[in-house]
């Protein structure tokens, strides 16, 4: 599935203005309406286009390091047959726990620098608007539904297309 920006930001932008209506239009038009749903908005897709990009160039990272091999064409080798053996099962522990070494560089991959500051945006956003007195919940929450509404109406119609 090829990534459609253009599609992806005229979603996002068209079921913005249109929760933005909505909003104005069952409450009155109020400034603490707009800053709080435009806030929330900004919010969380900025920490969701942190997390794309710190994902992406991990992965990236990694499949420079992994060796691809490709598999010899197997055309003119002839079907060998094997016949059952008898195999003796032997009891072993399948709880493998894993190595300190894995679990910190997934660790590092979760918790990177800008993904932090993105949270703490939100949170410093969040606190800033309340100890303003412009602090709408109710908008703030109709903001953070646009994103993945998007997103779903997006897949929709790539897989249509």
């Amino acid at each position: 599935m090829i990534l459609k920006i253009k599609i992806l930001l005229y979603l996002l932008l068209g079921l913005n203005l249109t929760f933005l209506a909505g909003i104005f239009f069952f409450k009155e038009f109020d400034f603490k309406f707009f800053i709080s749903f435009e806030f929330g908005f900004l919010a969380q897709n900025l920490i969701i286009f942190v997390s794309f990009f710190n994902y992406k160039n991990f992965i990236i990272k990694n499949a420079k390091n992994y060796n691809f091999r490709q598999k010899p064409l197997q055309i003119f080798t002839k079907k060998q047959f094997y016949f059952p053996k008898i195999v003796k099962f032997v009891c072993i522990d399948d709880d493998l726990k894993p190595k300190f070494k894995f679990i910190f560089k997934n660790a590092l991959v979760f918790f990177s620098l800008f993904k932090i500051l993105a949270y703490v945006f939100l949170i410093l956003g969040f606190l800033a608007l309340e100890f303003q007195g412009i602090m709408d919940i109710f908008s703030l929450f109709c903001a953070m539904f646009v994103t993945p509404l998007a997103v779903l109406i997006y897949n929709f119609i790539i897989r249509k297309c």
